[in-house]
């Protein structure tokens, strides 16, 4: 054939009436992995120009009007020994570039995949903490951090990251933006509205969901907000870490200060007058309350108990705080205050899972009295409890009071602070 027939034959051979033939081989080959092997292709509503040029290279039969029959092999021979002078990939890639082997890249993103991925969840956070073995792989199912990262290996060089910001928590007094710049070079890498930020919130929520039983929806490796802006700065509260020093608060009643600063000075007045106070953390930063050594402080998990106090005592009240849940950086900061100034403590909380973590992560920070708050207490209040406990939640303990657990376990009934009110009140009317 001399040049000029062949390019002639080609240009054919681009025609529209092949244009069925070629997208059918492309998507076979591309399924195939580009072999001609298999089960032949069916080209069926062909219209009457593409019916007989296509049978007209294959060499076969245009009459009738069943669908015709193309073996790739048969097909890639009459490709090579007619006008195309090559194989059909060699030609399909000619046509319109080169074809996919689908079952090479499913296999390479798979190896990809497995390769960093293995690297991640070696982490050593994910040997310490099983909640975390359980979040890292839902982000791994869901694709999650791959999505936000834009690739398979970036996804999990983020979730690597995500670890590496957990595994210096809790801090101590610590501004996000400062923590970011320390761990990343970048003093917003954990806002909200950043990938880093929005994964490590993520791994908050699991590790708040088993040391608390926070009540946050969503699942573990989502990593959508959840609750808002005030949920995703008291969880980073709780781990040490500051948004801002104004969002953050404790309350208290009745603290007897003798310092001279502006702090001593609001919470005397308020005291004078029997009425509760917030303090942001920014009021606690340099504040110098003068607490007389040895003086006690009580210590409550929820706000009813202060309201409580404040309504049927007023001035009359001894000094408390409440905690509200897993303490943030304010409570913490405030307590800090107060034992540096020589106060002792005494702590109740509720009889459930959640107040027995909360009670024992604040009685081991500051040796703190239990108040109220041992397995007797549980055993006299039981009988009154109808809200099932559950099983208790792994790691669970309450070393003050051996047995507490146990008898909790066997009762399987909660015991809120509010149930037990008239015998917290009668103890904060001694001073």
């Amino acid at each position: 054939m001399s040049d000029e027939r062949r390019v002639a034959a080609r240009a054919a051979l681009r025609g529209a009436e092949f244009g069925p033939l070629w997208v059918k081989a492309r998507r076979r080959l591309e399924r195939n992995g580009l072999s001609l092997e298999g089960t032949p292709l069916r080209l069926d509503g062909l219209n009457p120009a593409q019916r007989p040029a296509i049978a007209g290279l294959l060499g076969t039969s245009a009459a009738g009007d069943k669908p015709l029959s193309v073996r790739l092999e048969n097909l890639d021979g009459r490709l090579r020994r007619g006008a195309a002078a090559v194989g059909l990939v060699e030609w399909l890639e000619a046509l319109d570039g080169p074809i996919r082997n689908r079952p090479a890249e499913r296999a390479g993103a798979q190896a990809e995949r497995e390769t960093s991925w293995s690297r991640t969840e070696a982490h050593p956070m994910l040997v310490e903490r099983g909640e975390l073995r359980a979040w890292i792989a839902e982000v791994r199912r869901s694709g999650a951090a791959t999505r936000m990262a834009g690739s398979v290996s970036a996804g999990a060089e983020l979730a690597s990251r995500v670890l590496d910001v957990v595994a210096v928590l809790p801090a101590s007094h610590i501004t996000l933006a400062q923590l970011g710049a320390q761990l990343t070079g970048d003093a917003h890498a954990l806002d909200r509205d950043r990938a880093l930020g929005r994964l490590v919130d993520s791994a908050l929520r699991a590790m708040s969901a088993v040391a608390d039983e926070e009540s946050d929806t969503g699942t573990r490796g989502e990593v959508t907000s959840v609750g808002g802006a005030n949920d995703w700065r008291r969880r980073w509260a709780r781990q040490g870490v500051i948004c801002d020093d104004l969002s953050v608060s404790t309350l208290v009643l009745n603290l007897p200060t003798s310092g001279t600063d502006l702090i001593a000075a609001v919470l005397s007045d308020h005291a004078s007058c029997g009425e509760p106070v917030r303090l942001t953390l920014r009021q606690l930063a340099e504040a110098e309350l003068g607490i007389k050594k040895g003086t006690l402080v009580r210590i409550c998990e929820n706000p009813s108990v202060v309201a409580h106090a404040a309504t049927t005592l007023e001035g009359d009240s001894a000094p408390l705080v409440c905690v509200e849940g897993q303490p943030n950086t304010a409570v913490l900061r405030l307590l800090d205050l107060l034992t540096a100034d020589g106060a002792v403590f005494a702590y109740h909380g509720d009889f459930d899972w959640g107040g027995l973590r909360i009670a024992k992560a604040i009685i081991d920070r500051y040796d703190v009295n239990p108040w109220r708050f041992g397995v007797d207490d549980y055993l006299a209040a039981a009988p009154s409890g109808t809200l099932t406990l559950g099983p208790p939640a792994t790691g669970v303990a309450a070393p003050w009071s051996p047995g507490l657990v146990e008898a909790m376990t066997a009762h399987n009934v909660a015991i809120h602070e509010e149930q037990v009110l008239d015998h917290l009140l009668a103890d904060l009317t001694t001073r």
